[in-house]
């Protein structure tokens, strides 16, 4: 597959490209592209070099590119260097900070956001996540609030600042979801759902769309997924790892950190890992989070709860605030080693109007600081140290 990007080109220009590629093989797509279009081509002979130098001197190109895998727009060859997915102002994916996404399995009520929105942000989480819309294994189990989820959603969001990813089942809610995130999340068990990818790709918003790795699912498979969103218009993808059906009894799903790699020498895409779903157990969390940081994934996707025995799910693998905050303090000691930053946990986190988020159980400078962070900050030290 021949690959033409063309940035700020004039529409003269783009035709004039586009006829010559008729001209010597078969136009496959043309994919919106920002400021420009991507051109994607294919040969029955596969004789494109002669007509790729061509093109490549054309006005209005910017990277032509030959592709010989089956996914074309993910793979690393079709962008000039690693994409980094802009989620909120301030904040994306795939830079060089290490980002953390935290919160519960599942909206369940108000007050247990609002609780866990602001532990996870005194940590150094960067957004939130929360399930209002959930499958369940079980039709008896719990499937989240739905609309009133996301509702309370929105109003944490306001209140914390906090960007807020959550799972989409179907193009029913889809315009809800839309309207109330800041990133999309694709399940495991919607990976390879080609009609709900096209239709996040063709998002007029271009919401970011965080793709799990479904299970089974062979990394190939898993980046021609992500081509059904990219292939619509939307560039802003992130992948998930999150393990597959292993023959462990130690763990709920096998995750195997050389995907990590793997990944990131295939594909120009964002990389995070969910360690909750890969260990099962919340004892494990840390250590498969510090392992895909190693591995050089570029976040973590990890499921906290204010009072994980009291969650309606997940709540073996759900970590307890204090325990994130450790296991944050250890990523932070970590990040720099391997080149990367990670969210400030040394200054107490507040929220727009001023409140404490979260409660910081490091040594902290308080200098300059408002009153009210000063006292949070002490108070969670003494409290924290005992857990």
């Amino acid at each position: 597959m021949l690959l033409v990007s063309m940035r700020d080109a004039r529409a003269a220009e783009v035709r004039a490209v586009e006829a010559l590629l008729r001209s010597h093989a078969e136009v496959a797509a043309r994919v919106p592209d920002g400021a420009g279009v991507t051109l994607l081509a294919r040969s029955s002979n596969g004789e494109l070099a002669p007509v790729a130098e061509r093109i490549g001197r054309m006005p209005g190109v910017a990277r032509v590119a030959r592709i010989d895998s089956r996914y074309v727009l993910s793979a690393r060859e079709a962008a000039p260097g690693r994409t980094a997915v802009r989620v909120d102002e301030g904040l994306e994916v795939g830079g060089r900070e290490f980002v953390v996404i935290a919160g519960p399995c599942s909206v369940e009520s108000g007050p247990q956001m609002r609780a866990t929105a602001r532990a996870v942000a005194g940590a150094g989480a960067r957004a939130l996540r929360g399930g209002a819309f959930k499958p369940r294994t079980s039709p008896f189990s719990f499937q989240g609030l739905g609309e009133e989820g996301l509702a309370i959603l929105a109003d944490v969001r306001r209140e914390t600042g906090l960007a807020v990813v959550s799972e989409l089942l179907g193009p029913r809610s889809l315009e809800a979801v839309d309207a109330t995130v800041d990133v999309i999340q694709v399940g495991m068990r919607n990976a390879l759902n080609y009609s709900l990818l096209k239709e996040l790709g063709r998002l007029p918003s271009r919401r970011p769309v965080l793709l799990k790795c479904g299970i089974g699912t062979s990394l190939d498979e898993f980046l021609c997924a992500a081509d059904y969103v990219l292939a619509g218009g939307n560039p802003n993808v992130i992948l998930c790892l999150r393990g597959t059906v292993g023959f462990s009894q130690e763990s709920r799903c096998a995750l195997n950190l050389v995907d990590i790699p793997a990944l990131r020498a295939r594909t120009h895409l964002p990389i995070v890992v969910d360690p909750s779903h890969a260990a099962g157990r919340w004892e494990f969390v840390p250590a498969v989070a510090a392992s895909a940081l190693v591995a050089g994934a570029d976040g973590l996707l990890v499921e906290v709860h204010h009072d994980p025995a009291a969650a309606l799910s997940d709540a073996d693998q759900s970590l307890k605030p204090s325990r994130f905050h450790r296991m944050m303090h250890r990523l932070s000691l970590l990040a720099p080693v391997l080149g990367r930053t990670i969210a400030d946990l040394t200054t107490p986190v507040c929220d727009p109007e001023g409140h404490p988020m979260g409660d910081l159980c490091l040594e902290a400078p308080t200098a300059g600081l408002q009153p009210s962070c000063v006292a949070a900050a002490t108070t969670a030290r003494e409290a924290c140290h005992g857990e």
